[in-house]
């Protein structure tokens, strides 16, 4: 009687052992990925604002810094060399080429599309309200194309979240320092507004589709990272005279110390004395911390693609960007209205409204697989 009693109590407390593994396994994953897309992100926003304040139609040449840099990386973590060769090849990969080329175009062309429509009279406040609209965009294509059922609560809570989020991003550009009105050229305006709203579209396919692929190959998620921007770099060809156009302009940019990159922090001393009146264009530097706060981004933003449904992705990527616009608005001295502080009431409701709807349908989604 006392074996199988102790077998018993040994095997329980096995059982609870990894279960607690397990949970701060996936806790740390969690906080990792907040850490990745919210740093990385909102910081990202912030120096494309800078950029695009430089040189507005510098879209190609800051998307094609980007993929480069991702691709490089990604590079040399997919490259082998078999034995008996000295030449290298990628390695065997765990999703077909066709998957990856379909990933490819979509991601490619609502990335550059984002990028160019701030050249067309687009602010950052107004670039972040349309694409937070893919919340409401991604719950369609998802009732449509995978016939997907989503709760009362999560409908009204991705309906608060785009209400609040356009409040707070329109009383925000309406304070904000930059082109008025009247001095807008609207047809450009509009050649902006369309390029979002395919981005918007695109971005919502492809949400779907890393969905369904991840569901059929598991959490590939450095293979999906690598492969949609490697396979995107030739296409870049086709925007060569404005990449290189843009990269002079870059180059004549006002020259900027490096140390006052750590201005108000506490290494700026040590900073001054190691990199003295080393200085750079300002815009080339600002390019870097894109790249990097870029590459950041969009490694929790893959990270979490691979261990969550596309709306929950879109959720915390719309969060995201509201935090964004928070810190847009502190740093460049705008004021935070009424309806910007409504709107960000609202979002938080429908954060809370979508996390209990997602609670109650757990349960029957359990039984399906």
């Amino acid at each position: 009687m006392k074996k199988p009693d102790s077998s018993g109590k040994a095997y329980l407390r096995t059982l609870q052992t990894w279960s607690s593994l397990a949970l701060q396994i996936s806790l740390r994953d969690w906080l990792l990925i907040v850490v990745l897309i919210f740093g990385g992100c909102c910081s990202n926003v912030f120096t494309l604002e800078v950029l695009v304040g430089g040189a507005k139609k510098s879209g190609n040449l800051v998307t094609c810094a980007q993929f480069l840099f991702v691709s490089l990386d990604g590079l040399m973590q997919h490259i082998d060399i078999p034995k008996g060769s000295y030449l290298p090849r990628l390695k065997e990969r765990k999703v077909p080429v066709h998957v990856w080329l379909i990933m490819v175009v979509l991601f490619f062309s609502l990335s550059v599309m984002n990028n160019l429509a701030l050249g067309y009279h687009i602010s950052v406040p107004l670039h972040i309200i349309f694409r937070s609209a893919g919340l409401m965009f991604n719950m369609i294509l998802g009732w449509l194309v995978l016939n997907k059922r989503y709760s009362a609560k999560q409908i009204v809570a991705v309906i608060l979240i785009s209400i609040g989020v356009t409040a707070a991003t329109l009383s925000s550009a309406d304070t904000s320092k930059g082109v008025s009105h009247d001095q807008m050229n609207y047809s450009d305006w509009m050649i902006g507004v369309s390029l979002l709203l395919i981005a918007i579209v695109l971005s919502s396919l492809l949400g779907l589709y890393q969905e369904v692929t991840y569901k059929k190959y598991g959490n590939q998620w450095r293979e999906s990272l690598f492969y949609t921007h490697f396979f995107s770099l030739p296409f870049f060809a086709l925007f060569y005279r404005d990449i290189l156009e843009q990269i002079q302009i870059y180059i004549a940019s006002e020259p900027m110390k490096l140390s006052q990159v750590f201005e108000g922090l506490p290494l700026h001393g040590i900073a001054q004395l190691v990199l003295g009146d080393v200085a750079c264009p300002k815009l080339l530097l600002f390019l870097v911390f894109n790249i990097l706060t870029q590459y950041v981004c969009i490694s929790g933003v893959h990270r979490l693609t691979g261990m969550a449904t596309s709306l929950t992705l879109n959720l915390v990527l719309t969060l995201r960007k509201l935090v964004s616009l928070v810190i847009s608005v502190w740093y460049f001295d705008n004021e935070l209205s009424f309806e910007a502080m409504v709107g960000c009431s609202m979002v938080f409701l429908g954060t809370v409204l979508y996390s209990l709807g997602s609670r109650s349908q757990q349960k029957p989604k359990q039984k399906t697989t």
